[in-house]
């Protein structure tokens, strides 16, 4: 090989490096985002739900994750802790006590697996058949 066919190498070698160590830190720092929630973001429902069940893209440690809800004048509901949805260790349910007609906030703390915490959240209305929005 010439020192010329040497150089390309290196340096090609080294590009592939760079790019290698610029897009790691990418793939590892990922945390874990919702892909799905029943009820869902936004949602107007005609029937209360019985449960909040959240779905991520990656495990999460229910043991070390909070779901707390509120209604539209901001006062907690109390639930229990969230638990695993059966095998499922994407997902997390909290069975919901009656509620009433109105909006509600949807909060969420979850620790993934890989040790990152997460916290949002989203809101829903639950809405009688017919009746008119505010």
């Amino acid at each position: 090989m010439t020192t010329r066919a040497l150089l390309r190498a290196s340096v090609a070698t080294e590009a592939a490096a760079l790019v290698f160590l610029l897009v790691l830190p990418t793939a590892a720092s990922a945390h874990a985002g919702m892909i799905s929630s029943e009820p869902g973001r936004r949602a107007v429902l005609s029937i209360a739900p019985k449960q909040i069940r959240l779905c991520f893209n990656e495990n999460v440690e229910a043991g070390f994750s909070k779901v707390l809800l509120e209604d539209g004048a901001g006062k907690a509901v109390v639930l229990p802790p969230p638990a695993r949805d059966g095998a499922k260790t994407r997902c997390l349910i909290v069975p919901l006590p009656a509620l009433a007609n109105g909006s509600y906030t949807v909060k969420y703390k979850v620790l993934s697996v890989d040790g990152h915490i997460v916290e949002y959240g989203y809101g829903f209305r639950i809405q009688a058949a017919g009746a008119v929005n505010d």
